[in-house]
C-alpha cells in the first residue's frame, strides 16, 4: 500500500462517529493533498470511515462520481446522527473543526 494513503486511512480512522471534516483537513493533517486524499478513500479499506470525509463546504462530494455512493453516504451519516440536507450539505456544526473551535471559545 502506498504510504501516503496508509496515513490518510489512519487519520481518517480517528474521525469520531457524528462528526465530519473536509478532504482538505485530512489532507493539511497528513501533508498531503485534498485530491490525493479523495483518490484514497475511493480505494480504502472497508474499516475506514470515509463517509466522514466531504467538501469543505459541507457537500457530499462523491455524488459527482455515482448517486447510489452519495445515498450511502448520506445513509451511513445520518446513521451517525448527522443532519445532511436535501441537496446534499452536512450542516457546519458537525464539522470536527467547528467542534475544536467552540471549545476553545468556550474557555
Amino acid at each position: 500500500m502506498n504510504r501516503e494513503f496508509a496515513l490518510i486511512f489512519d487519520y481518517v480512522r480517528t474521525l469520531p462517529p457524528g462528526r465530519v471534516t473536509s478532504y482538505g483537513e485530512v489532507g493539511a493533517a497528513v501533508g498531503a493533498a485534498a485530491r490525493t486524499v479523495g483518490w484514497a478513500l475511493g480505494a480504502c479499506p472497508d474499516d475506514v470511515p470515509w463517509q466522514r470525509v466531504v467538501g469543505s463546504d459541507g457537500y457530499l462530494r462523491i455524488a459527482r462520481r455515482s448517486p447510489h455512493l452519495k445515498a450511502l453516504q448520506q445513509q451511513l451519516l445520518e446513521s451517525e446522527g448527522v443532519v445532511v440536507s436535501e441537496k446534499g450539505f452536512v450542516e457546519r456544526r458537525f464539522f470536527l473543526e467547528e467542534e475544536r473551535f467552540r471549545q476553545t471559545d468556550d474557555t
